[in-house]
This record gives structure tokens, C-alpha cells and sequence, in this order.
């Protein structure tokens, strides 16, 4: 049964963004910073270069795929058992991302504004928000991405021109101090955390208007500057060596604005920042997990996603401190992701070189 295609490239990018632009706020950066200090934003610049070939790249196989399920043309090719071992893996993927998203998210919002808070009631409450959305489907998290982007946006402009005044870009240099390692480390960083616009192959057959190369292009520069702005904001305010002390760079920047004399404490604007994109990136993490399985029937769909909310509880509840957290994210979490990124590109590419099985086609 083919699946209803819901929504526009436009709805899915603004998904992508949404979804991506929270981690690399909240989690890359810090780890840019510790590894690149004043060097950081360079090598997040120059990744431009890696992820516009990616972009290509991932055109290619969405011309290869016919913009149909991805699942079912790599089952097409390398069988049933394959295709299992595949799916296996991109469910892990996501349960990970969800999984760290949820104990960070839950971690900052304990930490700054709801420190009596049980962190139980805190991920409880976030998950059941996700998993209404997860129920509701593409098309609800398409138009809810859609309707908070732009306010994210608008939102991060704001806290970049007003704290102009704090601001000096002399102290991003001078650069390679240290050599280049640190900037390549940043390069490999950087595209570990974009990785995820992969995910547009995964939900391509849910869209009705064509993917066209233009719109990647664009959406992996939108990706690499949603790194490079904070970045360099945080670098230019607090210094490359201060900054890199900081465990949320991208919500200190909040702390700074203030509006002439007597408005100040805008940092409350950054929880809207920072709840919508957890919870989208939470939601579609959620429906990917459930969508790759699939189960068409819905109160199937919605009995596994109940697993799935009680899993990433369980998970996110157990009992990490913020400095272990810290250093798993810099020393293993990016490393891993980079690996795992990279190898499912290479391995959708070497699919795409493949014949469709006669068999497969037979049992079509």
C-alpha cells in the first residue's frame, strides 16, 4: 500500500532545520569550542565544503530512489535480511539522538528555570508532548515546524543584533595558533552533527513536490550557519578560551541582552528557542522509529510508540551527571555519529551501483 504522500520539500527542510539547529546550539558548539577555542569557527566554516559534495551526493541517490521509500528500493536490491539489519540501525540511530536530545533538554531546563522541578515530571511531560505529536503524523509536525521556525529565526536574529554592542571580532584571531588540527577536527565535527540531513532520503516518499539539488544546497548552508552565528557570537562576547568553559554558550548569549536601561532578563525568550526545536527533533526521531517499521494499521502505530515513550524514559532517566554527559558528547558521541554517518552514505551509494534482485522483483 503506498504511503499518502502529506507534505511539501519546503515543510520537510523546515523539519531538517528545526530539528537540526538544537543540537547544533545546544550540543555542538561546546565541543567546538573545546577542541578549536579560537580555531572552532573556522573549521565549522570550511565544512561547507564536505557537506555542499554530501548534498550532491544525496541528490543523486533521491534521483536513483525515484523519491520512493527508501526502505522498500534497498530491499529491492540486497533482500529482506539486509534490509532488516538496515532498518535495525537507523532505529538505534534515532532512539540515540532522541535519547541524548531528551537528557539534555530535560538537564538545561532543570539547571536555569525549574531547579525544584523533579527531572522525572520534566522528561514525563516533554515526552507525552512528543508523542501526540509522533501520533499525529508528518503532515502535524510539518505544519508545527513550520509555524515555529519562523519565530526561532526571528528569535535568533534578535539576540545576535542586540547583543552587538558586546561584541569584538578581533578576537577571532589570530588562527592556527595551535596548527591546523584543531580546525580539521571542527571540519569532521561539524559534519558529523549534519549528518542528519540524511534523513531526507528516509522520509522522501512522504513528500509531493520534487527534491530538487537548488533546495539541498541551500538547506546544507542553512545548517553550517546555524553553527557558525552562535559560534562566533559566543567567541566575539566571552573570548575563545572563556566561551569554551561555558556548558551552554548559545543560552549565556541570552543572558547578555538587554534593551536600553531598565529591560533585561530576556533570557526567558530562549526557553521557546529551545522547547521547539527538542520537541520536534523528539517528535520526528519518534515517528521515523515507528515509520520505519512499517505498521500501517494506527492503534498499532500508537501502541508502539507507547514502547517507544516508555523506552526513551527509561533510558533518559538513567542516572548520568551533567559532566559525565559532557564528556561522553565531546570525546565518543560525535566520533560515533561521524562514523555512522559516513558509512550509511557510503553504503547507500554502493547500493545504488546495484541490480534490482529478480527475486525481489517476483515477490513484488
Amino acid at each position: 500500500m503506498p504511503v499518502k504522500k502529506q507534505i511539501t520539500t519546503l515543510q520537510l527542510y523546515c523539519i531538517i532545520i528545526i530539528s537540526i539547529a538544537i543540537t547544533n546550539h545546544v550540543l555542538l558548539i561546546p565541543v567546538l569550542l573545546h577542541y578549536g577555542k579560537r580555531d572552532s569557527w573556522l573549521g565549522a566554516s570550511l565544512a561547507v565544503v564536505p557537506m555542499l559534495i554530501m548534498a550532491s551526493l544525496i541528490y543523486f541517490l533521491v534521483k536513483r530512489t525515484k523519491q520512493g521509500d527508501l526502505i522498500e528500493w534497498i530491499r529491492m536490491r540486497i533482500g529482506k535480511w539486509g534490509t532488516y539489519f538496515f532498518r535495525t540501525i537507523l532505529i538505534l540511530i534515532c532512539f540515540t539522538h532522541a535519547v541524548v536530545t531528551i537528557k539534555d533538554v530535560t538537564m538545561w531546563t532543570h539547571i536555569t528555570y525549574l531547579p525544584r522541578t523533579p527531572i522525572f515530571m520534566i522528561m514525563l511531560l516533554f515526552i507525552v508532548f512528543c508523542f501526540f505529536a509522533a501520533r499525529q503524523g508528518m503532515m502535524a509536525i510539518a505544519i508545527s515546524s513550520g509555524i515555529l521556525l519562523p519565530v526561532v529565526m526571528l528569535l535568533g536574529y534578535f539576540v545576535m543584533g542586540a547583543n552587538f554592542q558586546y561584541k569584538d571580532y578581533t578576537l577571532l584571531t589570530p588562527l592556527f595558533t595551535h596548527g591546523y588540527g584543531p580546525t580539521l577536527m571542527c571540519v569532521g565535527l561539524t559534519c558529523s552533527a549534519s549528518f542528519e540531513i540524511l534523513s531526507v532520503l528516509i522520509l522522501q516518499h512522504h513528500v509531493r513536490t520534487r527534491i530538487r539539488l537548488r533546495g539541498l544546497l541551500i538547506l546544507s548552508m542553512i545548517v553550517i550557519g546555524l553553527t557558525i552565528g552562535p559560534l562566533t557570537g559566543a567567541i566575539a562576547i566571552f573570548g575563545p578560551f572563556e566561551a569554551a568553559d561555558l556548558r551552554y554558550p548559545a543560552f549565556e548569549q541570552w543572558r547578555m541582552v538587554t534593551l536600553g536601561k531598565y529591560i533585561s532578563h530576556l533570557d526567558f525568550l530562549s526557553i521557546f528557542q529551545w522547547i521547539s526545536g527538542a520537541c520536534m527533533r523528539t517528535s520526528i526521531l519518534m515517528f521515523i522509529s515507528v515509520d520505519l517499521m512499517k505498521v500501517k494499521q494506527k492503534s498499532t502505530r500508537t501502541h508502539i510508540l507507547i514502547w517507544i515513550s516508555l523506552g526513551l524514559l527509561g533510558l533518559s532517566m538513567y542516572p548520568v551527571s551533567d559532566n559525565q554527559m559532557v564528556l561522553w558528547l565531546q570525546n565518543d558521541y560525535y566520533m560515533i555519529m561521524f562514523a555512522v554517518g559516513l558509512v550509511l552514505l557510503l553504503f547507500l551509494l554502493v547500493v545504488a551501483m546495484l541490480p534490482i534482485r529478480r527475486k525481489e522483483m517476483e515477490a513484488k
